[in-house]
């Protein structure tokens, strides 16, 4: 799977993935890709989007050698979740609107988000010819994931309460430890 990808708007510069259902499902992972050095260096920004609520839930910045970087990040994704090529630009664009989305019901992004966002250089959001919404059903939508505390879920549900106002949001969350939630998703 080391060949180049199709979908990429300037294969000299970025490419990027995303799930193939991330607004249905409302989680999944946003990755983009910049290629610098002649190709021969990647940096690349992965992003755990929660497009329903909480915006960017993890981010993770990676410098390293092109080679590397599909067969370690690209590819492991690609074998791992159902994920499709996409415009740079749109990747970049949904990564941060979920983050203005997530702040607007007052979610930070994720604390590395800032060192994973380094990847956009260059492109710019405003060609992106898409629109997104965020939320469920039009109102913010949480759902406890996996690495979530049980009083995390309760602080998360007492905030949207709080900011949002009664019936204003949803949730799902299964209560107890993440072990049993891995285990009630087949984990």
């Amino acid at each position: 799977m080391s060949e180049p990808l199709p979908g990429r708007v300037n294969s000299a510069t970025h490419e990027a993935l995303w799930p193939t259902h991330l607004f249905t499902q409302g989680i999944g992972w946003v990755i983009v890709a910049r290629f610098k050095s002649g190709g021969r260096r990647t940096e690349a920004g992965v992003f755990l989007l929660d497009v329903f609520c909480l915006g960017v839930k993890l981010a993770i910045y990676e410098a390293t050698t092109t080679p590397d970087y599909q067969r370690r990040i690209r590819d492991h994704y690609l074998a791992s979740f159902p994920m499709e090529t996409t415009e740079p630009v749109c990747a970049r664009k949904v990564v941060e609107q979920a983050v203005q989305y997530a702040r607007s019901l007052g979610f930070a992004p994720h604390p590395e988000y800032r060192q994973a966002a380094r990847v956009f250089g260059g492109l710019k959001a405003v060609r992106c010819p898409r629109e997104f919404t965020f939320g469920y059903g039009g109102k913010p939508f949480y759902r406890r994931g996996p690495r979530e505390t049980e009083q995390q879920a309760r602080h998360i549900i007492e905030h949207l309460h709080a900011w949002c106002g009664p019936g204003n949001y949803d949730y799902s969350v299964i209560l107890g430890d993440a072990e049993d939630i891995n285990r009630a998703f087949g984990g």
